[in-house]
């Protein structure tokens, strides 16, 4: 590696022989308009001579009370959720354009040669380095001879194997290290990736470097 350097039909039956009232029985829950709707008529309704107990109607706005209270609070919860991750949003918008590390072993090729940092558990009597593409396919593989324990780095030119320059984007790496004795030693890669823009994900804000989404806790160092 010379110039790498250091089942369809069944369900549509079942859908269509579902019936109005099994679709109705699939709306929502009751909420507390529904409850107050059903306290007024089960009032409008009773027995004039055996009328509703004090206490049977006092325990059911007691019940009504605390659905209110529920459903208000969830609602004032949410609204909380909503704001902080608005909030934690607008913070990261001032990453965009900073290079951050993170665990994984992403390169970010862009238009200048990718730098690869990587850490050995132990001494290594030899050390190997696969780069793959999108399709996890490996396109230049090499050796980068012994290497003592801790941190390392190696540049990629952005050739392949042939000598042809990959277009940017984002590819892989995979890094294989063996003691002496032919022992797989411990490896830590580490992905430099640039932040292009602010991606969420499952309503929560997340980096994104390209196509590749970066969670902010996995972030080791900006620079």
């Amino acid at each position: 590696m010379s110039t790498v350097s250091d089942t369809t039909s069944s369900t549509a039956t079942l859908a269509s022989a579902a019936t109005p009232a099994q679709t109705t029985l699939k709306q929502a829950d009751l909420g507390k308009t529904d409850f107050l709707n059903l306290l007024v008529a089960q009032l409008k309704n009773q027995d004039p001579l055996k009328p509703m107990d004090s206490s049977s109607f006092v325990a059911e706005l007691a019940q009504f009370s605390q659905l209110e209270q529920s459903s208000n609070q969830s609602a004032l919860l949410q609204k909380g959720l909503d704001a902080q991750s608005a909030s934690l949003q607008y913070s990261l918008l001032q990453l965009v354009g900073r290079d951050v590390s993170t665990q994984g072993a992403v390169i970010q090729l862009g238009t200048t040669p990718a730098t690869l940092d990587y850490s050995l558990g132990t001494d290594a009597a030899s050390v190997s380095l696969s780069i793959l593409n999108a399709s996890n396919q490996v396109i230049r593989a090499g050796t980068l001879g012994p290497k003592g324990a801790g941190a390392q780095q190696v540049v990629w030119d952005g050739q392949d194997q042939n000598g042809t320059t990959m277009p940017p984007g984002n590819y892989t790496y995979a890094i294989k290290a063996l003691d002496a004795q032919g022992q797989a030693v411990p490896v830590t890669t580490t992905s430099n990736l640039t932040v292009t823009g602010i991606r969420v994900v499952g309503g929560q804000p997340q980096l994104a470097a390209g196509d590749q989404t970066i969670d902010p806790s996995s972030v080791i160092e900006f620079h």
